[in-house]
């Protein structure tokens, strides 16, 4: 009976001091799918790789060569990150940073500046600490402070009716803390309890703005998703008087459209889907194309030429000049209105339209997630590139490693009409 040979397993592994020490004494190979994560593992493992005399397999730079980096210092900031995450593989690829111990301090330091917006607070964080904590991380561990604490550092000024008077202040602190609504909601509302007997009842404002300054103040309030109560408890009024300052304005439209000076001539026009009493309404936008300012919109009951029509000649009432150019999706029924209101204008397709259509066939055409992200951002990138030649051949490229309907759609709805996409 013949015995089984014994090997020796060609990698060797030890604990010491904490550490995991592996050596492997033959060659190896290994392959791994193109991903960011994978990426950011392959750099920090080809730095970890060590000879057996002590030194570095590779240096920065042929990191660098090997990853098609174009400059050393690329590998540099990924290893620096590593050695920041205190050499934890998990921590350094999921860039996950655990700083609660900085919660404490950021709500020492909002509690001394409480009148202060968060923004200026970050920067004095940042200046006395000289940590280089990101403003979004600042958000999310100032929304870990206790609520309580700020409650009672805010109780005195409704008693002594100084909200009103420092409602500016205020609404500046909250116009800050994007990410952290909520804390301010429920502190309003706590206050709002005990303050309700100091609430004045007629229409005398504690604030030194005009009537149609203030006016314009809720509008814009209530727009960024402020209540009625909340705005009230600011302005330390009622809240009918807040209502009576909201709906005081009737010719909004009109007193947005005059106070537009100049457009750059360049519109773009779309439509977006909204509910209405149980029923399909649609709001048709005009948009100056180089500056994003909105110029005109309106609700109509569809999407058919009527209805662009009927935005095109209002908003040629209103701008007494037809635009220099127009950029739209390619719905038939617009471009119907568009020559019937404007015919001797020049339309270009919107890319974003043409990109989105292409993701979307993309996404419906492929199973494999892989491919399906990296010919999204094949597509992305195609589109995006500085010039005109440059993004036709990254369409061509696409179009010979797309899937059946996504290639179709590029030759049929982008390459075909590609005059009408870039003007040339």
């Amino acid at each position: 009976m013949r015995k089984k040979a014994i090997t020796q397993c060609p990698v060797r592994l030890t604990i010491e001091d904490g550490h995991y020490d592996v050596t492997i004494k033959v060659p190896v190979s290994f392959r791994l799918p193109e991903t960011p994560s994978n990426r950011k593992f392959i750099v920090v493992f080809l730095r970890l790789l060590v000879l057996l005399t002590g030194e570095r397999l590779v240096t920065h730079q042929q990191v660098a060569d090997l990853m098609k980096y174009p400059d050393r210092r690329n590998v540099h900031n990924f290893w620096s990150e590593f050695q920041q995450h205190n050499y934890d593989l998990l921590a350094y690829l999921s860039r996950k940073v655990d700083l609660k111990d900085w919660v404490p301090i950021i709500e020492s330091l909002i509690l001394k500046n409480l009148s202060t917006p968060l923004s200026q607070i970050y920067n004095m964080f940042v200046a006395e600490h000289q940590n280089k904590m990101c403003y979004a991380s600042f958000l999310k561990y100032a929304a870990q402070i206790n609520p309580l604490r700020l409650l009672r550092k805010m109780q005195p000024q409704p008693a002594n009716k100084e909200c009103g008077n420092d409602a500016l202040k205020i609404l500046r602190m909250l116009a800050d803390q994007h990410n952290t609504p909520v804390i301010c909601d429920q502190l309003l509302e706590q206050m709002e309890k005990g303050r309700k007997k100091n609430v004045p009842q007629d229409n005398k404002l504690p604030i030194s703005l005009e009537r149609k300054n203030l006016c314009l103040l809720v509008t814009y309030l209530v727009g960024c998703g402020l209540s009625l109560k909340n705005i009230a408890f600011l302005f330390n009024v009622s809240k009918s008087t807040v209502s009576n300052l909201w709906h005081e304005i009737t010719d909004l439209q009109s007193l947005i459209l005059n106070s537009i000076a100049k457009w750059s001539g360049k519109i773009s026009i779309d439509e977006k889907y909204i509910n209405i009493n149980g029923k399909a309404h649609y709001v048709i936008s005009i948009v100056d194309f180089v500056t994003h300012l909105p110029l005109y919109l309106d609700v109509f009951p569809d999407t058919k030429k009527a209805s662009y029509e009927a935005c095109f000649r209002a908003f040629k009432l209103i701008y007494k000049k037809p635009p220099r150019l127009i950029v739209s999706d390619g719905s038939k029924a617009l471009a119907a209105a568009r020559m019937a209101v404007f015919p001797l204008v020049p339309f270009q397709l919107c890319k974003f339209h043409k990109l989105r259509n292409l993701i979307k066939r993309i996404y419906q055409s492929c199973t494999d997630e892989q491919e399906k992200t990296q010919l999204k951002n094949k597509a992305v990138a195609a589109l995006r590139r500085k010039t005109v030649s440059g993004r036709k051949k990254g369409l061509v490229d696409l179009l010979c490693i797309a899937p059946p309907s996504a290639a179709i759609y590029i030759r049929d709805n982008i390459l075909e009409i590609w005059r009408h996409l870039s003007k040339g």
